[in-house]
């Protein structure tokens, strides 16, 4: 009885709603209105390069913790990346390092951008990817104690191709599941 009771107050409210005379907003309040909405769904690009570039530095510097890069880093000897340095190409060995840098920061990246967001910045993402990992190798071959080595150029390759695959995918898997 209760439940009947709340319906019909609902449909009585929605009456009183429908018959009630029109307001209409001021102009300022529309005007703003218009500001806020317009502002959600077309954001600035700059702050969304600047949210990328925030979640790659931050992920980036703990992925040195773990895995020293050119040298740069506070990870402990590690004997399974030793065994993989050993096992492998120097080339190969790069190309692996740009990749691991890099993944986390595309995956979150990829979670943490909105719908809006990723969809006002499209596939110039890529060539933002490419600017970072260049301008991250550059960064970390500078500060390094490393030497510089042809070989090394493959982790651009491999940073570059694990941000815009996983990212890529992390968006992919949110507009098929529905997410925001």
């Amino acid at each position: 009885m209760n439940r009947i009771d709340t319906e019909r107050q609902r449909l009585r409210e929605f009456v009183e709603f429908v018959d009630a005379d029109r307001v209409v907003p001021s102009a300022g309040m529309d005007e703003a209105v218009l500001g806020i909405v317009a502002k959600d769904l077309r954001p600035a690009p700059w702050r969304i390069f600047a949210k990328l570039t925030l979640i790659g530095v931050a992920t980036g510097s703990a992925t040195l913790a773990v895995c020293p890069q050119f040298g740069l880093g506070s990870g402990a000897p590690n004997t399974f990346l030793h065994g993989i340095h050993a096992a492998t190409s120097p080339a190969m060995f790069y190309l692996l390092c740009g990749m691991l840098f890099v993944t986390l920061g595309a995956i979150l990246s990829g979670c943490l951008l909105t719908r809006n967001e990723i969809n006002a910045v499209g596939k110039v993402v890529n060539r933002y990817f490419a600017a970072y990992c260049i301008l991250a190798y550059v960064t970390l071959v500078t500060l390094g104690p490393e030497i510089f080595a042809a070989s090394s150029l493959t982790w651009i390759v491999g940073a570059i191709l694990s941000n815009v695959v996983c990212y890529g995918s992390v968006v992919r898997l949110r507009h098929a599941w529905g997410t925001r």
